[in-house]
């Protein structure tokens, strides 16, 4: 059975400032402290959907990813893990990220669709939740806060 995880967080920077570190999808070693290196397979292109990135994972481990859906109009997009050392299977994933009124700020919304293979699916779901949103957007809002 697929199971869900979802995370939303506030990034205190504007929408097209937080929409242009994740519309490069080749960027996520720039900001996410759990990647150690992120490349584009065969000349891809950071915004071409079709696109297949390979990320090394801290402290180890590895991920092929291709981008599904890139929507510039609607800030959102869509990836799935094509190739992984790690217990789950049918992974797909997506963000939508939405102006706040107030403030200059956005809202991210971040989740993922997934099976558990071999492994408690508890403890992988709350590694996804904790290890990849959570901290991904925790660690851009530091970034463009910095900025």
């Amino acid at each position: 059975m697929p199971h869900t995880v979802y995370v939303s967080a506030i990034i205190h920077a504007p929408l097209q400032q937080v929409w242009a570190s994740f519309r490069d999808f080749n960027g996520l070693a720039a900001w996410h402290p759990g990647i150690a290196e992120s490349r584009l397979e065969e000349g891809g292109r950071h915004d071409a959907v079709g696109s297949v990135r390979h990320l090394s994972l801290k402290p180890s481990g590895f991920v092929r990813e291709q981008l599904l859906m890139l929507d510039d109009p609607g800030t959102a997009l869509r990836y799935s893990i094509i190739e992984t050392d790690l217990p789950m299977r049918d992974y797909v994933a997506g963000v939508s990220l939405h102006a706040v009124t107030e403030g200059g700020q956005t809202l991210a919304e971040w989740w993922a669709d997934f099976r558990v293979e071999g492994a408690e699916l508890s403890d992988v779901a709350n590694a996804v939740g904790r290890n990849v949103f959570a901290a991904g957007l925790a660690a851009l809002d530091e970034k463009l806060r910095a900025a």
